[in-house]
């Protein structure tokens, strides 16, 4: 179960991070600028929210397997469109789809941790899978500079297309319904009233408001550093693919961490240590910049304590959330993402938006998303230490985990 997920999560990881070191290529190539051409990473972080918005709540309703299955399926197809787009928009509108599949498909098999581990297990088993998946940003950063510097960036769509292919086949032959199938009928109003009990949750609220911060300014990292390293600091593809193993192996470190001593340590201690040490690290980016100190390690080793403390933050948060309400957690988990990559797509834009040839907006950007993320940590141990539980949950799951 868990190396499944892992493995359709690994697909959305590969397709973000082996692209950021082509957008380059892809902007001469295609005789774009830097605004339009970022629109294949933040409209992509959208589609892939969107996917799990719109369709996660379907897998409550027919079952987990036939929506992980259709959402491979779309993601393999709009490769292929990619890898043969002649124009920047078709490219923008095929990676979009492509996203739009694959967050379909991984916010079902987060629901489907759900079903298997239950409530009081599920960020063990969250943080397992991650940890397979920061797995991929070790290699496909430099990937996908190679081929860009090399071959071409349409190869990094083509390798995507074989990979969905093959995590298409092998979830087809192994994976299980995890969920039974819903036979009352009247799904969209189900769906909406799924929603409008998770908006009105103030638990719900808080831990994705927590996550959805921390996450985004990991992923304004990830999206804005290829435009600074490479276009402000005047680095080769390839050699931003190299560094981007720093970031990487913080990440991969935070999450086989939480793995080990997340039930021991309780989701809510966990998040405050992954809060205090990204907060340090976006701190002391944002003074090196400000400072005048523009080399690519100000990024990149800063970026290494954002990553080691959302890994450590996000598993606790992301499982609490879904845990206020077991019972719908396909809209949950969808809700969720949604919102956690709405904000990283927001970010993202906002960073090219911002561009001035200076890594000044970049780091600002991360630091009021840490900043944010904090505030609202200290409204959850408020929460924690004068609680109103409502009649649908009483919090006991969360500070079991």
């Amino acid at each position: 179960m868990i190396f499944g997920s892992a493995a359709i999560g690994a697909l959305g990881s590969f397709a973000t991070h082996s692209i950021l070191p082509a957008l380059s290529s892809i902007r001469a190539d295609l005789h774009s600028d830097i605004g339009v051409t970022q629109l294949i990473v933040s409209l992509s972080l959208l589609s892939l929210g969107v996917g799990q918005l719109f369709v996660a709540p379907l897998s409550d309703r027919f079952g987990r397997r036939p929506v992980i299955l259709t959402g491979l399926v779309l993601y393999v197809l709009a490769s292929i469109a990619a890898a043969s787009s002649k124009h920047i928009g078709w490219l923008i509108g095929a990676r979009a789809l492509q996203a739009f599949g694959c967050g379909a498909s991984i916010s079902v098999a987060r629901a489907t941790l759900m079903d298997y581990f239950g409530p009081t297990r599920a960020a063990t088993g969250i943080a397992y899978t991650a940890t397979a998946i920061l797995l991929v940003p070790m290699f496909a950063p430099t990937l996908g500079g190679y081929m860009a510097q090399y071959l071409g960036w349409r190869w990094i769509f083509v390798i995507c297309a074989l990979l969905g292919a093959a995590v298409l086949i092998f979830n087809w032959v192994r994976i299980a319904e995890t969920h039974p199938r819903d036979t009352v009928k009247g799904l969209r109003p189900r769906s909406l009233r799924s929603y409008r009990t998770l908006l009105i949750s103030p638990d719900y609220l808080a831990y994705v408001g927590f996550g959805t911060f921390m996450m985004s300014a990991m992923y304004t990292v990830i999206t804005g550093a290829p435009y600074v390293v490479i276009d402000v600091m005047h680095l080769a593809p390839s050699t931003y693919g190299k560094l981007f193993i720093i970031p990487a192996l913080g990440s991969f470190s935070g999450f086989f961490l939480a793995a080990r001593i997340g039930r021991r340590f309780g989701a809510v201690r966990l998040m405050g240590v992954g809060l205090s040490i990204g907060l340090t690290s976006a701190i002391l980016m944002a003074v090196l910049v400000l400072l005048h100190v523009w080399q690519p390690l100000v990024i990149f080793l800063p970026a290494m304590g954002l990553g080691f403390s959302n890994a450590l933050a996000t598993p606790g948060s992301t499982s609490s959330a879904i845990a206020t309400h077991p019972h719908i957690a396909g809209a949950a988990s969808g809700l969720l993402g949604f919102t956690q990559l709405a904000l990283a797509a927001a970010g993202t834009q906002l960073v090219a938006h911002l561009a001035d040839r200076t890594p000044v907006p970049f780091v600002l950007t991360v630091l009021a998303q840490v900043l944010i993320a904090a505030a609202i940590y200290l409204y959850i141990r408020k929460r924690r230490e004068n609680p109103s539980p409502s009649p649908e949950y009483d919090g006991s799951e969360t500070v079991a985990l």
